[in-house]
């Protein structure tokens, strides 16, 4: 398994005592089948998203999308080119793929939250992949694919992130 990368921001800060988005791309940064290279739509929920996180100060991002394997914390930060790029802490652990296993993103994040120390954080994951979580886990908040992170699914991450600054 590839280790999980994690950064600092200018003031050294690693997300330690942060609440943690567990982040998926496609189906939730732009709906899936979208041409990259000449769509509008590509990354096009992302305002929404800066939104929300501009609210929720306190809420640091894991990337658990697949974009990882491809790409460094680094040129995903570029892409989120946004006001919460120097939130994005790391990405998640691939699991062997050629091993089957049940609910392989929420073991990733496991994964990520073990090799980090962080057990006891908060956390939601952004998802549009049903299947590879367990059914009925509270902590995930699932875009439909086409829509991508809509206004219904913004609510419902609002939501996780009061209770997270309720619990503070």
């Amino acid at each position: 398994m590839a280790e999980p990368t994690l950064t600092h921001d200018a003031f050294g800060h690693t997300g330690d005592s942060s609440d943690l988005l567990f982040l998926d791309i496609d189906g939730v940064l732009h709906p899936v089948g979208v041409d990259y290279s000449f769509s509008s739509r590509f990354f096009s929920h992302l305002p929404r998203l800066a939104e929300l996180l501009r609210e929720f100060e306190s809420v640091d991002v894991v990337i658990s999308s697949d974009w990882r394997l491809a790409e460094s914390i680094e040129q995903l930060q570029r892409y989120c080119r946004t006001d919460f790029l120097h939130r994005i802490i790391g990405a998640t652990p691939q699991i062997d793929p050629h091993v089957v296993v049940h609910h392989r993103r929420q073991l990733e994040i496991q994964a990520w939250l073990d090799r980090n120390g962080r057990n006891d954080a908060e956390w939601v994951a952004l998802d549009d992949w049903p299947g590879s979580f367990e059914a009925n886990l509270e902590r995930l908040v699932l875009t439909d694919p086409k829509r991508a992170f809509d206004q219904d699914s913004f609510q419902e991450l609002r939501s996780h992130f009061l209770r997270f600054a309720a619990g503070r």
